[in-house]
């Protein structure tokens, strides 16, 4: 399941208790929702990320995280 959980004070999503994806803007209406769609999505069927998506979560973390250390 995915939560969301403050690491070094900023919201991180969560995933078996491991960071899957920072939050930028401190957005915490917009993290439990986006864990309640990936719960429903993981209940309905199995959420496949190809490399190319990947990809993408995996730049905007990148530039999130920049960002965040900036503040």
């Amino acid at each position: 399941m995915y939560a969301t959980k403050a690491v070094n004070g900023l919201p991180a999503i969560q995933r078996d208790g491991q960071s899957v994806l920072n939050v930028c803007g401190q957005d915490l209406e917009f993290a439990n929702w986006l864990c309640a769609l990936l719960n429903e999505l993981g209940r309905k069927s199995e959420l496949l990320l190809n490399e190319q998506d990947w990809e993408w979560l995996n730049a905007n973390n990148r530039a999130c995280r920049r960002t965040a250390q900036h503040a």
